[in-house]
């Protein structure tokens, strides 16, 4: 059974809740492995500040890294039919997430909202990016926004539309996918 995808519960868990989206995306209930989950829980939201307190920046780029190379390494494993892989700064190019999309896949994307910020690309066309943002937002969040507007009635694909300009600028508004060396993408497919 599908299930809608997931709102994070702090200002901290995008990336933790994206991953886990990214899975929810892709399989049924039934299908996901509860050690994947159990692991994306354990190991992300791992950034802290000076006292130890987690910080804004939530999931560090390493840690993608690593979840990247984990989830991989487990597929082998346990035949789970996922693949995973991860880009950053230059590698970070529009025609493989549109490939990805394309068969079917999703992508995890560090952008921006305010801050760095997660979300996954679920579909493109020639005008606009769809993509679930596990930041809860109102209705009349993007009424001002020209280049984003809120979707509610997708729980189970989409909750943003994005302008293909807004998506391919390199500035640092939100859904942006930003300076070139501050990009950073997980593409997700399933394997046959």
């Amino acid at each position: 059974m599908k299930i809608p995808l997931r709102f994070q519960i702090t200002e901290f868990d995008c990336g933790t809740v994206a991953l886990q989206n990214a899975i929810s995306y892709l399989f049924d209930r039934e299908n996901v492995p509860p050690e994947l989950i159990r692991a994306i829980s354990i190991y992300t939201v791992n950034c802290y500040d000076d006292e130890g307190n987690i910080s804004e920046g939530g999931t560090s780029r390493e840690t993608m890294n690593k979840m990247t190379r984990w989830i991989t390494e487990y597929a082998n494993r346990n035949n789970f039919g996922i693949s995973c892989v991860h880009l950053e700064k230059g590698q970070v190019d529009v025609n493989a997430i549109k490939k990805c999309i394309s068969e079917g896949g999703c992508v995890l994307l560090r952008t921006f909202q305010k801050d760095e910020h997660f979300a996954i690309i679920t579909a493109m066309d020639d005008n606009f990016v769809y993509l679930w943002d596990s930041y809860y937002l109102g209705e009349t969040y993007y009424d001002n926004e020209k280049q984003v507007t809120i979707i509610f009635n997708k729980p189970f694909h989409y909750n943003r539309q994005v302008s293909m300009k807004r998506f391919l600028s390199d500035s640092v508004k939100d859904f942006a996918l930003g300076p070139i060396d501050r990009r950073e993408c997980v593409l997700f497919n399933k394997k046959i």
